[in-house]
């Protein structure tokens, strides 16, 4: 919707370029007794709303971050004349009871976040600079008496500078609650001589949505260990790499600066090591008065806290978006327990704003290869369905108008990535969704998208092979292979054009498959046209009719080829070979997904379980002793500690060692078909699927198994071991089976 429709005449207000840290305020006053009262409010980039000096919902930084508006400096690299389409959320609340007979009054705490993120000192260079910090509220009101009444933001509100003075969404906070004494800033009767009036600004030119995915919040509490004191300051672990922000107490009752640096790992003699800092550092200046510090408008990603000698770290408060984790494992395998809390360990600190990032600190953004290899783990393992439905609308605001590209992240920012397995996310999020719960609607949406995705894709190929996207980007292709660094694309063996290639043949079947669904079959003959091109420009360049090898087999290339269903029994021969000779990967973030997918789907069960598990140089338990409690990065440990891509591999857990598999969408029919391994005697876990709660557990010895399923009502559903199928039944039921 538009902004008078979703603010009728409220003005968007700002202290414009003279404060982007502000307090606002505006006392009014009500006739008579309330029977109801609903607040549509937005503050941008983030904002807390209080009235009468109560907080009004927990809440945390919103609005949900978005591409909120047309940005003259906005692009990626380089100026490309891209134009793209824009969002707002706003937000709805029922103040009723927050309000007080006759005066009230009401405030707002505004920060930049992602709207206007200290682009001149960022990291990188990547934040957005869209504008300066506004605000905009429409208070309705119905009294007892049946008349009502509308308060609105305009020239009136007021505004100072808040106790915060600077704040950058990758780095942190400093405040000053000495210079600035605003206890009771949103109470009505409030001194606020000498603030200054706000200036009516115009309102974005964008559209207008009520927020309906989940805020942030604080979702548990950890009490921090204090583990070491050194010079400058005590160092405490939270115990786990987790999101969100330490809670400071100052020692002293008297003005004093406390420094808060945060880091993922700790050196020998237990202070932060400065490599995993990230630049999260913070600082408060105290004013005497007994309070608590912590970080409000962004979040930090750590295990470590360092907080100078004259305060102590109370509590810790874990933050992430609102999802749930709606699965459950457990097993006789202390790696594999260990990768399924690992995941979704990272994959929560990835969640903030209603977005999934690569990392909570260095970048936060939405990189869409990160989120598509994760999409469907997050989607069968926790109550995240609002979060990708908004995600998706991110995808598709971040294609171009002009030329039908999709960038790399969304919201955009400026990001590396390529045409192989970021920009696919257009049509791979759209079909993992309709996989899980079954919405044409969102497929019947995505397809013209992906089509004229397509057509970037032919304009930047070479004898149909897919090169680049705009000269001088990067062009990442099977990203963080072992060895590699960041920004060493030299590193890279296996070819970029090839791995870009095999995701445009990956997204061309998923568009036909997912046109068959929909049953508008016409443009298939023309797709299917298009698929053999590619396929054989794929054959022509890379495939050695000696060897049976696509690539050399390089960094795992043949299981690209593999999944196309190109080459001979040679092909998947080599990878066996291979896997059964180096006893661990060798592949970045797509080849890793691929090839465990692979081994499993040729019923190949021992040597994808057995690389699964394997204990090599670049393996899951080589993470695993390190004492990590979230995947890395690299395989190599460099840069982040914190990024979900390589726990992709998590949902074969369910799919094929479970052996949990949708027949078609949403879980309606479905074959239970568990591998057994060994290695691997004692199993049990569950997902709740949009058609209910489905679980499978099972003990075995050398010769038998014991099976437990539990099929929701109105689930179709078979068990499957070898040749042998059984038609199961509603409810819990036991089986016994001779292996």
């Amino acid at each position: 919707m538009k902004h008078s429709e979703m603010f009728k005449d409220a003005k968007w207000v700002s202290p414009l370029d003279k404060c982007d840290n502000p307090y606002m305020r505006r006392e009014f006053t009500l006739k008579n007794k309330v029977k109801k009262a609903e607040i549509t409010v937005c503050g941008l980039g983030f904002f807390m709303l209080y009235i009468n000096g109560r907080k009004v919902s927990d809440d945390l930084f919103t609005p949900a971050y978005t591409d909120y508006h047309h940005n003259p400096g906005h692009h990626n690299f380089k100026v490309f004349g891209e134009i793209l389409s824009h969002r707002i959320y706003c937000l709805k609340y029922d103040v009723k009871d927050y309000l007080q007979e006759n005066e009230n009054a009401l405030g707002a705490f505004i920060a930049p976040g992602w709207y206007k993120g200290g682009s001149k000192d960022g990291a990188y260079g990547f934040e957005s600079d869209y504008g300066d910090v506004k605000f905009c509220y429409l208070l309705e009101v119905e009294y007892e008496n049946g008349e009502k009444e509308e308060f609105i933001s305009d020239k009136n509100v007021k505004w100072t500078q808040s106790p915060l003075v600077k704040s950058h969404i990758r780095y942190g906070e400093v405040y000053d609650y000495n210079k600035y004494k605003l206890d009771g800033f949103s109470k009505a009767g409030f001194n606020d001589e000498g603030w200054f009036y706000a200036d009516e600004v115009d309102a974005p030119d964008t559209e207008y949505y009520l927020q309906d995915c989940l805020p942030d919040r604080v979702i548990r509490r950890i009490k921090p260990m204090l583990i070491a004191e050194v010079e400058d300051g005590f160092v405490y672990d939270m115990g786990e790499n987790i999101t969100g922000t330490p809670v400071i107490k100052a020692k002293e009752n008297n003005v004093c600066e406390i420094k808060l640096v945060c880091s993922e790992r700790i050196m020998e003699n237990g202070d932060t090591e400065e490599y995993t800092t990230h630049n999260q550092i913070s600082e408060f200046i105290t004013d005497g008065t007994e309070r608590l510090y912590r970080l409000n408008f962004t979040w930090y990603g750590f295990r470590y806290a360092k907080v100078s000698k004259n305060a102590e770290i109370v509590d810790c408060e874990v933050i992430h978006t609102d999802i749930k984790i709606t699965s459950e494992f457990e097993s006789d395998n202390e790696l594999l327990n260990w990768l399924y809390d690992a995941y979704l360990r990272t994959q929560l600190d990835n969640i903030h704003t209603c977005i999934p990032s690569d990392c909570p600190h260095l970048e936060k953004q939405g990189y869409t290869a990160d989120g598509q290899l994760t999409a469907e783990n997050c989607m069968m393992m926790t109550s995240s369905r609002k979060m990708y439905e908004k995600w998706m609308e991110d995808i598709s605001d971040s294609q171009d108008k002009i030329s039908g590209n999709v960038q790399y992240c969304a919201p955009y920012l400026r990001c590396g990535g390529g045409p192989g397995g970021w920009s696919s996310g257009i049509i791979e999020i759209p079909r993992i969704h309709y996989k899980m719960y079954g919405d044409k609607a969102v497929l019947r949406k995505f397809i013209p998208k992906t089509l004229r995705y397509f057509d970037f894709l032919e304009a930047h190929s070479e004898n149909d092979l897919v090169t680049s996207d705009q000269p001088g980007l990067w062009c990442l292709g099977d990203w963080c292979a072992p060895e590699m660094g960041f920004n060493e694309l030299d590193k890279m063996a296996i070819p970029q054009p090839y791995v870009n290639t095999y995701f445009y043949v990956r997204s061309i079947n998923q568009v036909i498959d997912a046109l068959n669904e929909l049953g508008e079959t016409e443009k298939i003959p023309e797709l299917i046209k298009l698929k053999e091109r590619k396929i054989k420009a794929i054959t022509d360049n890379y495939y050695d009719e000696t060897t049976g090898d696509f690539a050399k087999n390089t960094q795992g290339a043949n299981v690209f080829a593999i999944d196309l269903g190109l080459g001979d029994e040679r092909t998947l021969n080599h990878v066996v070979e291979n896997y059964r000779r180096i006893k661990c990967y060798d592949t970045g973030i797509f080849g890793t997904d691929i090839a465990t997918r692979i081994l499993f789907e040729k019923g190949l069960n021992q040597d994808a379980f057995d690389l699964l598990t394997s204990k090599g140089e670049y393996s899951y338990h080589n993470i695993m002793k390190t004492g990590a409690t979230t995947l890395p990065e690299y395989w190599t440990f460099r840069r982040s500690q914190n990024h979900p891509m390589f726990g992709a591999v998590v949902k074969y857990i369910f799919i094929f060692l479970l052996g949990i598999v949708t027949v078609g969408p949403a879980y309606r029919k479905v074959l239970i078909e568990p591998r057994f391994v060994e290695g691997l005697n004692r199993m049990k876990g569950s997902i709740l699927t949009e058609s209910g709660r489905i679980s499978v557990s099972f003990t075995k010895n050398e010769t038998e198994a014991e099976i437990y399923i539990t099929i929701p009502e109105n689930v179709e559903a078979e068990f499957k071991y070898k040749e042998n199928i059984i038609k199961l039944k509603s409810g819990e039921q036991k089986l016994n089976i001779k292996l």
